[in-house]
């Protein structure tokens, strides 16, 4: 295996990495294809290597897979330089103010924004995905197939396989996902049972099968560090006397050490352990008479095999649901019922619970959490480092989701407030946090747009002022309310300490705001970005992503000035520093995580 070199060469190997696998409706010299041809690509996407499609770096080592996802947030911090510098030419040719110290810093470490500290390696680099989901369709040889699409439908790419080889599933998705396609294959031999769901005309009954997974993880007591790759790339070339790059030919390839330090793979020996399947049907144009037999037999497939197994695999909880829609995602209200009482599901007692960061969570069908446990857990103590909460801070969790983030944080700072779009994952933070005994957290469903300016609103008068200390040079007149400043001292640290006595002396119940940002691969609306940046005793942000691409274009609308002093609609934030973290390996995305201050 060549070795990748990072830098320009690190950016073409990210490119090759992602695009690896995929075809397309242009022939090779760019010409239009006619329809033959799209049918003959179509089919030969149909038979793809399944670990092209779902971990497409799965041929490189892992060295290599981490070296090129941190160029990926590289290229991002680049991006966030390029974009902050051409609203501040922008600024200036307006006759507007256009000042950020940071940006000539950035122009000496190769247009990054910041220093990237490094990238944080997954614990765990097989089988670690504690949620999978498998399509229910067609194979390329017409063959009922639980598995991974193997091309877009909008290619013509319908065909379904298994994920045999995908070293990011689960042993136990496998088996069970096995065990569904060898069920419904013996029935359709003997001209039983419902037909597998048709994408293109939209009818069928099966649809999805999914695995949910917890207490799996194998236990680690190492934190963050322990799996930070600081200097993650190839040693750079040797030099001759001169300077000048050597001769490289007899220099021995350079080999990577993270595939051994791995942690074992998560597995469902552990008595501990528990698992959910659920599946997904299509109602409409069936009986419940139907429905319920085909319900029954794929039920009793799947425990029969959990109960074979060695050694067996505890299925707490299997149920189904009911969507009859066309997208690819069912609605949060759709319908689920428990498979073994066919009664509609209890969220609150159809879950399973997985561990994390010493706490633990209650986990619905529905319910978001991050696949990755343990690496999610660097994740979050990470991110709660960076915050630097000092006991007194009020914490806004924006896109909280279950809650995972602040309630991991509870313990270091005076409140928590969770904002989250979604009312059904807004309803199991509450859960979670009543689960663990954890207090000083509330959780708030709405736009985030919405709900922040309210919820700062309402603490307004509860969090300490933030008084700039007179300029070095001046001499600050005494008032009745500051009488430790009658000296006309011009000292700047006797200056700042009295001013935060006088600040002190007065009782508020939050020191400052902190926040911390975990959107979806969308990105903050900018309603939400003018929020954020409105708030002046928010002093310190921390951006954690799925999508380092729309978190550039956030950060650029934090940190670029704006107005006519630059700090129109609140003053500008800088970026501090940034870290890449791998929660996907063998996969091209790539966690980005940068801390923003003022």
């Amino acid at each position: 295996m060549e070795n990748a070199m990072i830098g320009g060469g690190g950016r073409v190997r990210v490119r090759e990495a992602m695009t690896r696998g995929r075809g397309g409706v242009v022939g090779e010299d760019g010409d239009a294809e006619d329809g033959r041809d799209v049918v003959a690509r179509a089919n030969a996407r149909a038979r793809r290597d399944i670990r092209d499609v779902i971990t497409p770096m799965w041929r490189a080592s892992y060295g290599e897979q981490l070296c090129a996802k941190k160029e990926i947030v590289a290229e991002s911090l680049r991006e966030i330089t390029r974009g902050v510098r051409n609203a501040c030419d922008k600024a200036r040719k307006a006759g507007m103010a256009a000042t950020c110290d940071w940006l000539r810093d950035a122009l000496g470490r190769d247009k990054l924004c910041c220093e990237i500290e490094g990238i944080v390696r997954s614990p765990v680099l097989d089988g670690y995905r504690n949620k999978s989901e498998f399509t229910i369709g067609p194979s390329a040889d017409g063959e009922i197939t639980c598995g991974f699409n193997v091309g877009s439908f909008r290619d013509g790419v319908v065909a379904v396989a298994p994920p045999v080889g995908c070293r990011n599933i689960s042993e136990t998705a496998k088996y069970l996902g096995d065990a569904t396609q060898t069920y419904l294959r013996e029935r359709a031999t003997a001209g039983e049972g419902l037909p597998v769901y048709d994408k293109r005309t939209a009818t069928g009954f099966w649809r999805l099968f999914l695995c949910r997974e917890g207490g799996t993880a194998p236990s680690s007591e190492h934190g963050w560090r322990h799996w930070l790759r600081p200097g993650t790339g190839p040693p750079k070339p040797p030099t001759g006397e001169n300077g000048e790059p050597a001769e490289t030919e007899n220099v021995e390839p350079f080999e990577y050490p993270d595939e051994e330090a791995s942690l074992p793979a998560p597995t469902t020996k552990d008595e501990k352990s528990e698992v959910m399947v659920m599946f997904q049907v299509r109602r409409s144009g069936y009986t419940e008479e139907q429905i319920r037999e085909e319900c029954d037999g794929a039920r009793d497939a799947v425990l029969e095999a959990a109960a074979k197994a060695t050694p067996p695999i505890n299925v707490k909880v299997i149920v189904v649901q009911f969507y009859d829609g066309v997208s690819n995602v069912a609605p949060d209200d759709a319908e689920i019922r428990d498979m073994r009482t066919f009664e509609t599901s209890e969220k609150s007692s159809d879950v399973i619970h997985e561990r994390m960061c010493g706490l633990e969570f209650s986990l619905s069908a529905t319910a978001f959490f991050q696949v990755n446990t343990l690496a999610a857990e660097a994740l979050y103590r990470l991110a709660g480092e960076w915050a630097s909460p000092n006991g007194k801070s009020l914490l806004l969790d924006v896109c909280c989701g279950t809650g995972t983030i602040g309630m991991t944080l509870a313990g270091n700072v005076k409140k928590v407030v969770g904002v989250d779009i979604v009312e059904e994952s807004i309803k199991d933070a509450f859960v979670n946090a009543q689960l663990n005994g954890v207090t000083n957290t509330d959780w708030l469903a709405g736009k985030a747009e919405v709900v922040i300016p309210k919820v700062l609103r309402e603490y307004n008068s509860r969090i300490r002022p933030v008084v700039d200390a007179p300029k070095i040079g001046t001499k600050r007149k005494a008032t009745s309310n500051d009488p430790e400043l009658s000296d006309g001292s011009d000292d700047e640290a006797a200056i700042q300490a009295a001013v935060t006595t006088i600040i002190d002396e007065n009782e508020y119940e939050f020191d400052d705001v902190v926040a911390i940002v975990d959107p979806p691969r969308g990105g903050l609306h900018r309603s939400v970005l003018t929020a954020l940046r409105r708030e002046k005793r928010l002093k310190r942000l921390v951006y954690v992503s799925c999508n380092s691409s729309t978190m550039a274009k956030n950060v650029i609308d934090l940190c670029a000035p704006q107005g006519y002093d630059g700090n129109g609609g609140g003053a500008p934030f800088a970026p501090v520093k940034a870290i890449a973290l791998d929660l996907f390996p063998h996969t091209a995305h790539v966690e980005a995580i940068v801390l923003l201050e003022r």
